[in-house]
This record gives C-alpha cells, sequence and structure tokens, in this order.
C-alpha cells in the first residue's frame, strides 16, 4: 500500500466490493491506485492476502464454506464466468465446483484458480 493509505480506507474498499457496491473492475482499479498488484483468496473463509511491490496484508476470514470434495471443471468454469457477483456469492458458487483458492495478477488481468487435486483454471479478466 502507498504510505498515503490508511487500514481504514484500505478496509472500506474491501467492505464496497464484499457488499456489492462496486463492480469487480471498480475494485482492481482501486487496488492497482493504492499499488495492490496482485492478491490471493482462500475459498474457505474468504480470507485475502494482497501483495504490493513494498507491503503485504492479510484480511480476516469472512465466510466458513465447505469446498466440494471433487473438482468439477465444466461446474468451475460456469461459476468462474459470474465473477461479476458480490465477493461471497460468488466464492459460493467456485467452492461448489472444487475450487480452493484463486490468484489475480492485477497489471497482466490474469486470475489463477487452484482446484481440488491441483486442477488449475487459467483466464484472462474481461475488464
Amino acid at each position: 500500500m502507498n504510505d498515503k493509505l490508511t487500514e481504514v480506507e484500505f478496509q472500506e474498499i474491501i467492505c464496497r466490493r464484499s457488499n456489492g457496491k462496486i463492480s469487480f473492475q471498480q475494485f482492481l482499479e482501486e487496488l492497482s491506485l493504492i499499488g495492490i498488484n496482485e492478491y490471493e483468496i482462500e475459498v474457505a473463509s474468504g480470507q485475502a492476502t494482497y501483495k504490493g511491490v513494498h507491503s503485504e496484508f492479510k484480511t480476516d476470514s469472512q465466510i466458513s464454506l465447505v469446498i466440494s470434495d471433487t473438482f468439477n471443471r465444466n461446474k468451475a468454469l460456469e461459476s468462474i464466468s459470474n465473477i461479476a457477483l458480490p465477493f461471497l456469492d460468488f466464492l459460493k458458487e467456485i467452492a461448489a465446483s472444487g475450487i480452493v483458492s484463486y490468484r489475480i495478477s492485477i497489471p497482466e488481468k490474469k486470475v489463477t484458480y487452484f482446484g481440488i487435486g491441483n486442477e488449475q483454471i487459467e483466464e484472462q479478466l474481461q475488464v
């Protein structure tokens, strides 16, 4: 994070996205503006680790989900297409398809989803 950003301001950005008040695209733009270039989400808890050039910030757990014990690629692809959903709803959908975590590279506009059994799906973000 840049030196002028407070933790409260950072949490406000996250809260607005979690509540669906800003779109996914707006969320990525705001993160980029504050110096965040990558983040990873643990689907079962909603816990996120945001990384910038000079910083790393980890959020608290937001939810408690059970990840499907089998990876269903077709269901995962269908769920991934709903990335515009509010954050917690999106997590519920991808958890049901067997996705454990995902990593977003903001500069590359790329997301990698990690499923049960080391399955991976890589996609370019359509933002």
